[in-house]
Order: structure tokens, then C-alpha cells, then sequence
């Protein structure tokens, strides 16, 4: 038996002979095939001729592609995503690596072992993963001959004209490989010739070809082609085939590593007889990359007895980091290196092993880093360091590349596009009330933050209106906000709270008489306690408060009265108005609600986004009973590390990451000693806080429906043509922002127009300062949560996936022949004649054997269901 893997981040699973047929006759594996090699062989005309270049750039394919990748907002390296990493490629870079994933989008088989079942190495979840240490070999073997010149075909046919009977019968598959310029081959290895590479060595000496050498370990994959590509194939032994002396003689050294050839004269004889070329240098190697490793090499090897094999060491790391984390780039630029080459021609060097090793090493360095608490990046060795301050490759030729050294040269919210917002927002604030006095002396990158964080003030001083969203129109929605402002130490989100305290004026004001009515009661009942003449007067009555404005510390059995209580005759019907929260530390937030009176809020701050129903039902008699739904908006500060705790891998799945619109507030800026002051923009901004917060009613919004509508229905579609569930799930709620953050302005700019009519007549600015907010909030959750959202439908893949488990029940059953007799089920399953009736007669009568005459049967099914 053999497996394959339906994509590299799910475990693998056994090859049966349906699955193998549905593999090389499906209509992908043929296109995946014909368009690789249709592009591969097309490359290096391409690479040379501008001309070609913009032709094939026209190719639909592709251009599929790129808009694929250009709207893929998936995190592929700390700080950068697909789509960025995309647009940073040059032209041929983006077709090679289109050429490239053609290639690694075909079906991916392990024809040399199975898998134990093991814990993945990331996940920790258990499935049989392609694990050298886990490996059961099978006693197949595979020869990969690759850059063949001339027809593969015949060569091939040349080759097989070689053997003798014997060897031609342990052929079980050969195929094309996906280039169309290689060949493949699957034959029975021979115990007594050795493991894995002493068998392709000697195999291939009989061929009289020069195989990769490459292909020793036990977790070594192929690349599938189309059933044309298939040269031979013995199907049935090719599905079945299973040795337990190879396994049983050679697993225990693999799993501890060890597969290089065992027998030296062996590994000899075939150099000798059929020499490995070394490597040709790859041409697509970097010319400044190759000035970088030229002079690190004349440096390392100017002393005496060197070690080769440890300057690959530390130089794949190097190359590993300078290349942002790219193994293949690693590869083709250590193998490009001469005094490489020589060790692969001598000995067989596993460099791709070499790269593996590297970028191990690399990603413990990072997490050691993340466990002390640091946020920097693994350095090159101070080898590098010293060539790459005396090597002038950072001159204008070297300008087109950079050069990764693990140094942290940028600020990490620089991937978010903060200069184009700050100059469309400054734009707006010539048309839009409050918005220059909000921005005043406020740094350019940090006016989205400023701006969501006002609206939610402003939206909320205007709880007593609603508005009929496109989606379920009948429904009243509310202006409902969850801010979180996030910043590193020191970066202003006092801002914040300076604008807090002038916008929410109207409500910290209402709320003063409320709050003393609430201190007089309790007062009152602690004199009761402790006065007899207290005691004899009228009876205390707790007040009935609608209190607004709630701390962090606050028991949400208070909460839930003043929310029951703050409700208001708005035209002629009953409203809520909405509780508000503010805190400038979100950790004190966190803190708070895990433990105390304000225990568990995080469901309430659930339900506030759309208004839902919650209640409680306590035999506290304190305590309020009955349902009440979910009025409150709350704006908090906070660090990275703040949002961390509070919403991070472990709970993403409760939809906390989809209701807040988290925006960066960059530490930029230099404090000014002589700031512009507008003495009147604080009146300016209360002036409109108390206007607000008399607007009641119906709010007309359907030129913003149609936009929001129209925005989501396309960002929809991209996130549907690729498979993206993170990115479908991060869209859902964008809309309400782009209404909620947009409208407290669009009134403020239409006032006279409210105030006489009671309409809204929005034109194009109003549209496109209602989109801006959906962008701000798209990439925000995106640079936020986008790969917490990718990781999480990930592990649900991995976590719900059908595996099809194989018992050694159906492994008998699969070996017995289409037709079989009673003896031949005995000599399969290892049972006794009575034994062999009873299971026979369960098979006939479960429909999967069928009786073809007395003592014959016949499979009706290939597997057990």
C-alpha cells in the first residue's frame, strides 16, 4: 500500500484503486499538467524577451491568477500578505511563480511508505502525517530521472531493453513527470541490495541512467501526471503491494534519521559506472545575491580545514532569513555555489535537507525570541553582517531586490496604506463638520483611529434613532459600535480620551444628577443601619436611574438596571438608549471581567453589536429577573499585547474579531512644543455633541444601503472564486461600520437639510466617505485577525476531515483476488475452513461478495464500506 496527501497541511491517506483512477483520469491533473508544461517550456524565452513578456502577461489564465493572489489579504510572513507579496514580484517573478504552483497544485503520492498515526507538528493534531519518523516503508522504491535529453519515451524505451526478466517484472509504474522532460519510476526494492538509495543506485546503474539523488528519505512525495503520461503500470500490485522484511529490516534506522546508501562499494560502483553531474549553477540566481555569497565564501575558506558542510550550515540560515523565509530561493542559491556542487558530485550531500535544517533552526530562534518576550526577528550571522556592510550590493543595480537581515527596518503597520487614508480624511475635512477640529495636531497615521473613535461618540449621542439595513430590512437597526483604539506604549491614545470627555459631554452631564440620586439612596441605607432615628423614617426607595456612562468596574447587576431604566419616549413609542463604556486601559477591562461582580461580560459585549436578547434569572433577590435585550457601545485603548489577551487563537471562533472594528494608532510623531490651538474647536465639538444628541427618528440611508451593498456583494465574490472562508467571515460585518462610522458625519454635513425636511439627500463624497470606513475596517480586520481567521478554518478542516481508516480486515479483503474460492480466503485471512463459510456467507449477505457458482465467489466492491 502507498498513500498520498489532498493538500500538504492534511494528513495523508491509503491510495486505493478508485483513487488512484480518479488521480491520473481527472480532467484538473490533465490541465494542471499541459499548463506547467506549456509554461515551463515557454520560461526561459519568456525571461529573455520584454516583448514575450507582455504577450503571455495577457494569458487568461494567469491574469486569473494574479487577481486571485492580489485579493488573497492572507498573511504569508510576519507582517506581509499574498496580495502584497504579489504585488512586490516583478513581472517574470509573478509567472514563475504561477509556472511553479501549476506544479504543486497536481496530485502529491508517497509511493515508498505509509504513516503511524502521530501528533502534527504545529497543531498537535493526530493523524497519519508524512513523518520520517512515523514511517511504515513498504518495500517500494522510486528513481527520479530528471533534465532527460531527447524524447523521454525513448529513452525510456532504450533503458527498459536493458533488463533481464527479472528486474522488467519489479517494474510496477513509470510515468512522465510533470515537466515532460523526466521520468518516474516505482519498482519492488530488493532487501538484500540495501535501503531506499543503495536500491535506486544499483536499479539505475542496470537502466544506464543518472538519477536524483535526492530522493533517500522515507517522506520523499511525487508529483502525479495525467493517465497519458503513464508508461507502465501493473495496477493491482502497485495498489497492493506490501513488504514487511524491507519494513521490518530498514524502518527503525529511519526513524532515526538515517537513510543515507549502506553499501559504500555499491554507492562507488554506480558513481564510477554512471557519474552524477554536479548542478548547473541555476540562471535565475540574483547577480547581487551571487556578489553577497562570492564574498562570504573568499572569507569563510581563507583559513585552513574548513568544513564544508559547516559552511552550508551557516550559510543556508543566512540565505534563509536574507530571503524572507524562502526554502526554495535557499536551495537554488546554495546549489548555484561550486564548492556545494563538489560535495553533492562526492558524497551525495542532502543539501534540500541542509535548507530543512536551516529553517527549523530559524523558527526556534523565533520562538525562543517570542517566549523571552522579544518582538525581533532571528539576525544573520555576523559573518553576513560584516559582508554585507563591505559588499556594495545595496547600489543602484541592487535596488530592484531587498535584502531580508532579520533586522525589524519598519514599522509594522506600514503594510496598512495609512498615507492614502490620511489624505483622502484630510480631503474630507474641508466638507465635513468637526473633522478639522479632530484632526488638529494629530499625526497623519493616526487619523483613522481619531476618526472611528469620534463617530462612535458622536453615533452613540444619537441612540435615539434607527435605520433599516438592506439585510432584513424589516428589522430597526440601532447605531451600534465596539471600538478598540490599539497602540504601543507611549503612541498618544490619550487622544482618545481628550475627545471622550468633549463629545460625551451630553451624556457625563445627564448622568451627574443620576449618579448623586443613587449615592444619596445608598447613604441613606447605610444610616438606617446604624441610626434608630434614621430608622423611623419614610421607607427608602431604590431610584430608578437610566445611568449611561459605565466604568470598568461595574456589577452588571447595575448594569442591567440602569439599562432597563434608560429608556425614553422617542415620537410617540418606547426606546433604549444606549449604555457607553470607555476605558483607556483595555488590560483593566480584561481584568475585570474575570472576577468580581462584573464577572463574564464577554457575552454581553457579544450581544451589544446587534441589539440581541440576553436575561438572567438569579435567586438573588438584588438581582433583576427577566429578559432584556443588549443597548451598549463601548471605546477602548489599549496595547497589541491588551488585544492579544483579549481576543486571540483560542477564542476566535465566538465572533468577538467580526463585531470590533480594531483600528492602529502608530506610534508617529514628535511632540510639538508650539502646537497650533483653535480655541474654538472644543466649542466646536460640543456645540455638534449637543445637537446630536437631540436627533431622534428614522435615519434615511439608501444611497448608503446601495453602497454597502454593492461593496460587500464584490468583496463576496472574490472570497467565493477562492475558496477563502477567513476572508468570507471577516466581510460579514464590514458594512455596519461603513454605515455606523460614516452617518454621524453625513447628518452633521446635511443638517439644515434634516432639520427642515427630515431627509438626507447623500451625494458622492457621502458614498465614498461611507466605502472609506469599509476600507479602514476591512484591512484593519484583515492586519488584525486575518490569520487568526485562516488558522481557524484551517484547524476546523483538519479537525472535521473524513479520514478512512484502514483495518487489516479490509486490507484482507482488498487482496483476494476478483474471484476466490474458500481455499484463497483461508490463505488471506488466516482463518480456519468454518471461519472462511461464516465470513464468506456475511459477505454475500452484506452484498459485497457475490456467489458465482458452488465453491466460487466474486467481489461486488473493491472496498469494504
Amino acid at each position: 500500500m502507498f498513500c498520498y496527501q489532498r493538500a500538504f497541511s492534511l494528513p495523508t491517506e491509503v491510495v486505493t484503486k478508485e483513487t488512484l483512477h480518479q488521480l491520473v483520469e481527472s480532467p484538473r491533473t490533465r490541465w494542471l499538467t499541459q499548463e506547467h508544461r506549456r509554461w515551463r517550456d515557454a520560461m526561459p524565452s519568456i525571461l529573455a524577451d520584454e516583448l514575450l513578456q507582455a504577450e503571455w502577461a495577457k494569458d487568461e489564465e494567469f491574469r486569473k491568477w494574479c487577481l486571485k493572489r492580489e485579493a488573497d489579504h492572507r498573511f504569508v510572513r510576519k507582517g506581509v500578505t499574498q496580495a502584497q507579496a504579489h504585488k512586490g514580484m516583478t513581472l517574470p517573478q509573478q509567472m514563475q511563480a504561477y509556472c511553479d504552483e501549476l506544479k504543486k497544485s497536481l496530485p502529491f503520492v508517497i509511493f515508498i511508505a505509509t504513516y503511524e498515526e502521530s501528533a502534527s507538528a504545529k497543531a498537535k493534531k493526530m493523524g497519519a502525517w508524512r513523518s520520517q519518523k512515523h514511517c511504515r516503508l513498504n518495500g517500494l522504491c522510486v528513481i527520479d530521472f530528471d533534465h532527460i535529453e531527447g524524447d523521454v519515451r525513448k529513452v525510456w524505451e532504450e533503458a527498459y531493453s536493458k533488463l533481464d526478466e527479472e528486474d522488467r517484472r519489479r517494474i510496477l509504474l513509470v510515468y512522465v513527470t510533470p515537466s515532460g522532460h523526466g521520468l518516474k519510476v516505482v519498482f519492488i526494492a530488493d532487501t538484500q541490495v540495501g535501503n531506499l538509495i543503495d536500491n535506486q543506485i544499483v536499479f539505475s546503474r542496470r537502466l544506464g541512467l543518472s538519477p536524483d539523488e535526492a530522493c533517500k528519505d522515507a517522506t520523499r512525495g511525487a508529483f502525479l501526471t495525467c493517465r497519458d503520461d503513464i508508461l507502465l503500470m501493473d495496477e493491482e500490485r502497485l495498489v497492493n503491494y506490501e513488504s514487511e522484511d524491507f519494513g521490518k529490516t530498514f524502518d527503525e534506522a529511519y526513524h532515526e534519521g538515517h537513510s543515507q546508501p549502506t553499501r559504500e562499494s555499491e554507492s562507488s560502483t554506480a558513481k564510477n559506472s554512471s557519474p552524477i553531474p554536479p548542478a548547473a549553477p541555476p540562471s535565475s540566481v540574483t547577480p547581487h545575491f551571487s556578489q553577497i555569497i562570492e564574498a562570504w565564501s573568499q572569507q569563510r575558506f581563507s583559513g585552513e580545514k574548513v568544513s564544508r558542510h559547516e559552511a552550508s550550515v551557516v550559510l543556508a540560515r543566512d540565505l534563509y532569513i536574507m530571503t524572507d523565509r524562502d526554502k526554495a530561493k535557499t536551495l537554488e542559491l546554495l546549489m548555484a555555489q561550486p564548492w556545494v556542487q563538489e560535495m553533492v558530485a562526492e558524497r551525495q550531500e542532502d543539501v534540500e535537507r541542509t535548507v530543512d535544517n536551516a529553517a527549523d533552526y530559524v523558527k526556534a530562534q523565533e520562538n525562543e525570541n517570542a517566549k523571552k518576550g522579544r518582538a525581533c526577528l532571528p539576525k544573520v550571522s555576523k559573518e553576513m553582517q560584516e559582508v554585507l556592510s563591505a559588499c556594495s550590493f545595496a547600489g543602484a543595480e541592487g535596488k530592484d531586490e531587498e535584502v531580508a537581515t532579520g533586522e525589524a527596518s519598519k514599522d509594522i503597520y506600514d503594510v496598512l496604506p495609512l498615507d492614502q487614508w490620511a489624505e483622502e480624511l484630510t480631503a474630507m475635512a474641508e466638507w465635513y463638520p468637526c473633522m478639522k477640529e479632530l484632526f488638529l495636531n494629530v499625526h497623519p497615521h493616526k487619523l483613522p483611529a481619531v476618526w472611528f473613535a469620534s463617530a462612535a461618540l458622536f453615533g452613540t449621542l444619537m441612540t435615539r434613532t434607527f435605520y433599516h439595513f438592506w439585510y432584513d430590512p424589516e428589522l430597526e437597526r440601532r447605531l451600534n459600535y465596539c471600538i478598540f483604539i490599539i497602540g504601543d506604549p507611549g503612541a498618544g491614545k490619550n487622544v482618545v480620551e481628550k475627545f471622550y470627555k468633549k463629545i460625551a459631554d451630553p451624556m457625563l452631564q445627564a448622568d451627574e444628577g443620576l449618579v448623586d440620586a443613587v449615592n444619596r439612596y445608598k447613604e441613606g441605607r447605610t444610616e438606617r443601619a446604624t441610626s434608630t432615628k434614621a430608622q423611623k423614617g419614610e421607607v427608602l426607595k431604590r431610584p430608578v436611574v437610566g445611568i449611561r456612562v459605565h466604568p470598568a468596574r461595574t456589577a452588571t447587576g447595575e448594569f442591567i438596571r440602569h439599562m432597563q431604566a434608560a429608556v425614553e419616549t422617542v415620537q410617540g413609542r418606547s426606546m433604549n438608549l444606549h449604555m457607553f463604556s470607555f476605558d483607556s486601559e483595555l488590560d483593566n477591562v480584561t481584568s475585570q471581567s474575570k472576577g468580581g461582580d462584573w464577572k463574564n461580560r464577554d457575552a454581553m459585549e457579544l450581544k451589544a453589536f446587534h441589539n440581541e436578547q440576553d436575561g438572567q434569572m438569579y435567586a438573588n433577590q438584588e438581582s433583576v429577573t427577566g429578559m432584556f435585550n443588549v443597548y451598549w457601545n463601548f471605546i477602548y485603548t489599549g496595547t497589541p499585547y491588551a488585544l492579544h489577551r483579549k481576543v486571540n487563537q483560542r477564542n476566535f471562533g465566538t465572533g468577538m474579531s467580526t463585531r470590533l472594528a480594531v483600528i492602529p494608532l502608530p506610534d508617529k510623531g514628535s511632540a510639538k512644543r508650539h502646537q497650533q490651538v483653535d480655541d474654538g474647536s472644543n466649542e466646536t465639538l460640543k456645540s455638534w455633541a449637543y445637537r446630536l444628541d437631540k436627533v431622534e427618528g428614522e435615519l434615511p440611508i439608501e444611497p448608503l444601503n446601495d453602497e454597502t451593498y454593492e461593496w460587500q456583494t464584490a468583496k463576496l465574490e472574490i472570497a467565493e472564486f477562492n475558496h477563502d472562508k477567513a476572508d468570507r467571515t471577516l466581510l460579514k460585518r464590514v458594512p455596519y461600520y461603513g454605515i455606523g462610522i460614516s452617518l454621524p458625519f453625513i447628518l452633521m454635513r446635511h443638517w439644515e437639510e434634516w432639520q427642515e425636511r427630515k431627509t438626507l439627500t447623500m451625494d458622492e463624497r457621502d458614498k465614498r466617505l461611507c466605502r472609506l470606513a469599509m476600507e479602514i475596517q476591512y484591512r484593519c480586520q484583515q492586519f488584525f485577525f486575518g490569520e487568526m481567521a485562516f488558522n481557524y478554518f484551517a484547524d476546523q478542516n483538519k479537525e472535521f476531515v473524513v479520514r478512512k481508516r484502514s483495518t487489516r480486515y479490509s486490507e484482507c479483503f482488498r487482496k483476494l483476488p476478483e474471484e476466490f474460492k474458500a481455499q484463497q480466503f483461508m490463505e488471506v485471512f488466516g482463518c480456519t475452513q468454518s471461519a472462511a463459510s461464516r465470513g464468506i456467507a456475511r459477505f454475500i449477505e452484506d452484498g459485497v461478495v457475490e456467489k458465482v457458482k458452488y465453491g466460487l465467489y466474486r467481489k461486488a466492491v473493491n472496498e469494504l464500506p
